[in-house]
């Protein structure tokens, strides 16, 4: 069954209560009720996301996915309409009777920000509702920096990009999202805690922007904030299963299971780049050896080129190199398909470990789809073919034919998964107040667990996207 084809779940997100309670009692959210004004904001919340997630469509159909009263739906979305946040777009298909009015959200009612800091780059960009980038920055970043150039350089681009906008336009901005290179730590206001970003540990990102701009603001790490892009906006719509691997400066990861991101009992869950794929391997800085990442992230794989470029092999890049020419991703990619068998030597080389990493990832978590972005997902079906081939034959026979392998279909996915993060909030609490505390406090009061719908009446034998 779909993400979006089940009923609304009435249990609290565990990503608004992380911490688990002590085995044997239970989570002091298990008791709480909810009084009127939380249940009709619960409801304008599951009709403001219905709307999002599958319209444009009808009150009538909106009625009957929600199992809403009629009369709720009708009050609710005169609510969303005179906000500008809901409206009515032509009519819909009808056997008998009047045609229905179908409803859609506007894309342009509200924006968010989003911020995505890389290992090398930090990318901030305007998002609309509908997950188009409005304005977008770029400029350089780096574990080199410390923690406070990256709070000023993340505050500077925030600035900027919100310069860019009309008074109007500022005003629609409803909140942040930052995405940052590794696992997060600290029960409120995450700090960075990995081995790659000393400098960086325990800086309070997400307070220290909230703070600043009077906006709320979320911090999530870049595998989650491009799972969450690819969710709304990308390949992963309509899939409750998936698992996104970013393959770039490193590896980075995030697992969407049963519709929702998922984080684990400490919010580590999906630092797959640090999965063995050699017991005795490469020495990570991470402390283990054979990590995933020590043999697919960009670097590792150029500088295996450049090793057999200095050893004497030959290749058409090294003609690319001595003409001027940079070695990246696309240098190798295009000296594959020219037949290069040093480029293809090596790309076979990383063919071979990511699929031995998909397979243990395939029979652990048994997901419907595998996504592979960031700067390795240039190299398409020339890389994906032999690791669909290797992944089929040495996957169980009963997922042979049942795991899809594909590229991330948002191209811009951190950045546009980061600005969902406070999307993601918004859509909780559409009509709230938006300064930080009340909004916090309004959207705890809702739930912000996948949506849940009554499915279509061939929703049994329709396949995911």
């Amino acid at each position: 069954m779909l993400a979006a084809d089940c009923l609304l779940s009435s249990h609290p997100s565990t990503e608004l209560h992380p911490t688990r309670p002590p085995r044997g009692r239970l989570s002091a959210h298990v008791y709480l009720g909810a009084n009127h004004s939380a249940v009709r904001q619960g409801n304008r919340a599951t009709i403001f996301r219905a709307i999002r997630a599958l319209g444009p469509m009808a009150r009538v159909e909106l009625a009957r996915r929600t199992r809403l009263n009629p009369a709720t739906v009708t009050n609710i979305v005169d609510e969303l309409i005179a906000a500008g946040l809901v409206s009515e777009t032509g009519r819909g298909s009808s056997r008998v009777g009047r045609k229905p009015i179908l409803l859609e959200v506007v894309p342009s009612a509200r924006l968010t920000l989003g911020i995505d800091i890389a290992r090398s780059a930090m990318t901030g960009a305007i998002v609309d509702l509908g997950g188009q980038i409005v304005e977008r920055i770029d400029q350089p970043a780096g574990p080199w920096l410390t923690s406070d150039i990256v709070l000023e350089s993340v505050a500077d681009v925030i600035a900027r990009l919100l310069a860019r906008l009309s008074p109007d336009d500022q005003s629609a901005v409803v909140g942040i999202g930052i995405g940052v290179p590794g696992p997060l730590s600290g029960p409120s206001g995450p700090g960075l805690d990995t081995p790659s970003f000393r400098a960086w540990d325990g800086m309070a990102l997400e307070s220290s922007v909230a703070a600043r701009f009077r906006l709320p603001t979320r911090v999530d790490n870049n595998g989650n904030t491009s799972a969450l892009g690819e969710l709304w906006f990308g390949a992963g719509q309509g899939v409750d299963n998936f698992i996104l691997l970013n393959v770039g400066t490193g590896v980075g990861a995030a697992l969407v299971l049963d519709g929702d991101l998922y984080r684990g009992d400490h919010g580590l869950a999906g630092e797959l780049g640090h999965m063995s794929v050699s017991a005795d391997g490469l020495q990570c800085a991470c402390g283990n050896r054979g990590c995933l990442e020590m043999y697919i992230s960009a670097p590792r794989v150029l500088a295996a080129v450049r090793a057999a470029l200095a050893s004497g092999e030959p290749s058409v890049v090294r003609s690319t190199l001595e003409a001027g020419g940079d070695l990246t991703i696309t240098t190798l990619v295009g000296a594959v398909r020219s037949g290069d068998p040093l480029a293809t030597r090596v790309l076979g080389d990383v063919a071979h470990y990511l699929a031995a990493g998909i397979v243990s990832i395939a029979h652990a978590f048994d997901p419907h789809l595998i996504l592979i972005g960031r700067e390795l997902a240039i190299a398409g079906d020339v890389l994906l073919d032999p690791v669909r081939k290797e992944v089929q034959r040495r996957v169980l026979p009963p997922l042979r034919q049942r795991v899809r392998i594909e590229v991330a279909a948002v191209s811009d996915a951190p950045v546009v998964g980061a600005a969902t993060l406070a999307m993601r909030d918004f859509f909780q609490a559409p009509l709230a107040n938006r300064s930080p505390a009340s909004w916090s406090e309004a959207v705890s009061r809702g739930s912000a667990s996948p949506l849940h719908l009554l499915p279509n009446s061939d929703s049994a034998t329709s396949q995911p996207r």
